[in-house]
């Protein structure tokens, strides 16, 4: 699998804002960036990603997989596909630049 599509997108919501933030609430210099990764994506190949898309050695990955909800149109059902999030995480503190790898 190729690198660049390993990483589909980054995860921006109210947690992943509060992860990204809490190196600041414990006065440590550790940063958690949330990222959508592609279905078959392993740690190790989402941490050698990061480190090609923006040049910083991850600490740990943590993958999570979230089963497709089922939804109704005109009432048949259909499944929403299975997805994968990736929380990086980065004990030197690193700001990563979101718009220049995804």
């Amino acid at each position: 699998m190729n690198l660049e599509n390993v990483i589909i997108a980054p995860l921006v919501t109210e947690k992943a804002q509060y992860n990204k933030e809490i190196g600041q609430r414990i006065k440590k210099r550790i940063t958690k960036y949330t990222f959508k990764v592609h279905p078959n994506a392993t740690k190790p190949l989402v941490a050698r990603a990061i480190e090609h898309i923006f040049n910083v050695k991850p600490d740990s990955v943590n993958i999570m997989v979230y089963r497709g909800k089922v939804r109704k149109f005109r009432n048949i059902p259909t499944q929403k596909p299975h997805w994968k999030k990736a929380v990086v995480t980065f004990l030197n503190g690193a700001e990563l630049e979101l718009s220049k790898g995804v």
